[in-house]
């Protein structure tokens, strides 16, 4: 603490004891006043405010050492002070501290407990998944086949959402920063959704150079894009293009992926990002989860990324990725 913040908070901390004590000083003066002559006046004056400024002068010490030692205290909860009269606070203070670390270390480790059971739960259902797809390939091709696969592949990436939901708690542990090809990162989230763009009917377009390349997370770069891919696709008309398209400066690489879908309402776009928020067009949507978007920003940050949406109703809606550029 500053010298000037330690003074006022020695004044603040004593403005009871110097509104009795001013008082009193002054029933003195006025007693000196009415019984004696005024030049005797000087003496008691001087003699108050000088055992006022000893008094203050030590409890500003006083206090400068307490919050020397709260300071310490805060940094290491075990540190003992010196014949402190403050002892008995910083125990108190101690004591807080070691039930507060108990009980996140009992949280943390049920919360532990938890994810495990439920990322070997998603892992089975992965695997049954698997077997399903298997199974689908020996039957013929048919209406209720096409189905079959398609709720199936659904099943498949909403598990691989919840992996990535339990990875992001460990991003650092799976991260991986190297440069990557801009158009092949494209172009490969693009084949990834080739299916859905052929059942909805719209059409990529890409017009990235191929000198674009970007430095970041291979895997989790892929999932943004996939991610942003899916929702051009679900929110876009019939017979539409999904345009992608890149520009570059000193240091930066930005990426935009543009539909001609049915757009966002204004009021809409700031809660884009929210964790469960579906808007208008999720709920008209039965697949809308409202999870994705918040993974893409989770992700993004955790990337050092940056990713923008701009929309307008009925004309479509334009996402804008910014990476690091590769030098």
């Amino acid at each position: 603490m500053s010298l000037g913040k330690l003074v006022r908070a020695t004044l603040k901390k004593e403005k009871v004891f110097l509104s009795i004590y001013l008082c009193s000083v002054f029933s003195i003066m006025l007693f000196y006043y009415f019984l004696y002559d005024k030049e005797f006046m000087f003496y008691p004056i001087l003699m108050c405010l000088f055992y006022l400024g000893v008094y203050l002068i030590y409890k500003f010490f006083i206090y400068k050492s307490f919050y020397k030692s709260l300071e310490e205290v805060k940094t290491s909860p075990s540190y003992k002070a010196e014949d402190s009269i403050f002892e008995e606070v910083f125990d108190e203070i101690r004591e807080v501290h070691n039930d507060y670390i108990s009980k996140i270390y009992t949280l943390e480790n049920r919360n532990e407990e938890k994810e495990k059971l439920l990322i070997e739960w998603i892992h089975n259902m992965k695997t049954s998944v698997a077997v399903i797809n298997l199974a689908i390939e020996k039957l013929s091709d048919g209406d209720v086949v096409k189905d079959i696969r398609g709720e199936n592949s659904l099943l498949q990436k909403n598990l691989e959402g919840a992996l990535n939901i339990f990875r992001l708690g460990a991003f650092s542990k799976d991260y991986v920063p190297e440069g990557i090809n801009l158009k092949k990162l494209v172009k490969k989230s693009i084949n990834s959704q080739k299916r859905n763009f052929i059942y909805a009917n719209v059409f990529p377009e890409v017009n990235i150079p191929e000198d674009f390349y970007i430095l970041s997370d291979s895997k989790w770069s892929e999932y943004v894009v996939v991610q942003i891919i899916s929702n051009a696709i679900k929110y876009s008309l019939a017979a539409r293009k999904v345009c992608f398209y890149a520009e570059e400066s000193e240091d930066k690489v930005i990426l935009y992926i543009q539909d001609s879908g049915i757009g966002i309402k204004t009021e809409e776009l700031s809660r884009v990002f929210e964790a469960f928020f579906t808007g208008s067009n999720g709920r008209k949507e039965e697949k809308s989860s409202g999870i994705g978007l918040y993974m893409c920003k989770c992700i993004c940050d955790n990337l050092n990324d940056e990713i923008h949406i701009t929309s307008e109703v009925d004309k479509g809606t334009r996402v804008s990725i910014t990476y690091l550029k590769e030098k």
